[in-house]
């Protein structure tokens, strides 16, 4: 069900989001980042999504919407990991662990290797984090952390970790934040729904 995250009064334990996360310049153009690497095929994110500053993800009320034990499970490139962190704090949880690390393939099972500064890139960390007292809720000890799960169209995560979402905290109140589609159990709320 689609919900307007700035006047329901539903209250979620379990808040899934994906910010859209805007690139420093020197990211976003691709300039020779001191690794000697200058990508060329480069098209701004905003031609494909609206991104959003920190200081406007922070201005969104997510905490109004946390149930007093929730968790916040929130994607991070590296590069955002310090954004992600300070995001955390204004929307009113703690960070406790990297929840899930995406190691992307193609759909021939190869890794996927993007350029980057320093080391080849094929993963992507969604993190995790706790108000209140959720491990409460926690329902199994058995989730992996490792998804290996093929790369589709830009920015869609693998459906593996909403699964991994529910089978740790069962069938709670749940909502999807910038969220990209449907899924039967989950509240939403994004603009490419």
């Amino acid at each position: 069900m689609r919900v307007d995250i700035t006047s329901t009064r539903k209250k979620y334990r379990v808040i899934y989001a994906d910010p859209p996360w805007k690139f420093s310049s020197k990211e976003a153009t691709g300039k020779n980042r001191g690794g000697g690497v200058k990508t060329t095929n480069y098209k701004p994110l905003e031609r494909i999504y609206p991104t959003m500053s920190i200081e406007a993800l922070k201005g969104l009320d997510v905490g109004r919407i946390a149930h007093r034990d929730a968790a916040l499970f929130m994607w991070a490139t590296d590069a955002h990991i310090p954004d992600a962190l300070e995001l955390y704090r204004a929307w009113g949880f703690r960070y406790v662990t990297v929840a899930f690390v995406w190691s992307k393939k193609t759909i021939n099972g190869k890794t996927v290797s993007n350029l980057a500064p320093w080391t080849l890139k094929n993963c992507e960390l969604c993190l995790m984090g706790t108000r209140g007292r959720m491990v409460q809720y926690k329902q199994r000890n058995n989730v992996p952390q490792l998804v290996e799960a093929v790369r589709t169209r830009h920015s869609e995560k693998p459906e593996e970790v909403r699964r991994s979402i529910e089978a740790l905290f069962g069938d709670v109140p749940r909502i999807e934040l910038f969220a990209r589609r449907r899924s039967p159990g989950w509240d939403y709320w994004g603009n490419e729904v």
